[in-house]
């Protein structure tokens, strides 16, 4: 496609993201767009379509409220796909974006195996957004709208600490590498001002313990 079509093709994709992403500071557009940065300079490193990339980073939880008896994945991606379609995106790219939007969730039950380079670009890039500061605070966010306690919050960020092994490209995971640091400091000075609330959760020796690195 011509440069000014895939330009005006971001450009409403952009505006269709705002629209439809929840408005939250946890899954909301600013979230698209931190995952759009990630992917972009993931795509630099890894000679990847970063126009691909763009537009599966804007679209990739569109679907989030909108679900019907479905994964939000799936409902990102059928949604998307009528987007773009509408908008005159050839199929070749259309799937490409699809596959990607298909592929980025870590939940072991939904999870789908990204192949292609833009696919697995996507899922890192969303993966970032879950280990650095921001995710973290993400974490407690999305507690609260889920009526969750502390608990919640510390076992959901020790599932973060594990997910710093699970990127699959190499400039994936070395950014995520350079967070280790961060994720252990949060989760013991947690369990430390947590104090005898952490000896609720399901694994009782893990209140005296000490995560290391």
């Amino acid at each position: 496609m011509e440069i000014n079509d895939i330009n005006k093709i971001i450009l409403e994709t952009k505006k269709y993201s705002r629209q439809m992403v929840p408005k939250d500071l946890h899954h909301g557009f600013e979230h698209c767009q931190r995952v759009r940065d990630y992917a972009l300079l993931i795509a630099k490193t890894e000679k990847a379509d970063s126009n691909i990339l763009e537009i599966a980073s804007y679209l990739h939880d569109i679907g989030r409220g909108h679900e019907k008896n479905q994964y939000h994945t799936k409902t990102s991606a059928e949604l998307a796909k009528t987007f773009l379609t509408n908008l005159g995106l050839p199929a070749e790219p259309t799937q490409k974006i699809i596959h990607c939007i298909e592929t980025h969730s870590r939940k072991l039950r939904h999870r789908k195996t990204p192949k292609s380079i833009e696919a697995k670009i996507l899922y890192d890039a969303d993966g970032l957004e879950m280990i650095g500061a921001v995710g973290l605070l993400r974490t407690a966010l999305s507690a609260q709208v889920q009526g969750k306690d502390w608990n919640h919050v510390l076992k959901k960020a020790r599932w973060r600490l594990k997910i710093k092994n699970d990127f699959l490209t190499l400039t994936g995971k070395k950014i995520a590498k350079t967070r280790q640091n961060l994720l252990v400091a949060f989760i013991n000075q947690l369990m430390k001002e947590l104090e005898n609330k952490t000896c609720a959760l399901e694994d009782n020796n893990f209140c005296s313990k000490t995560i290391t690195k």
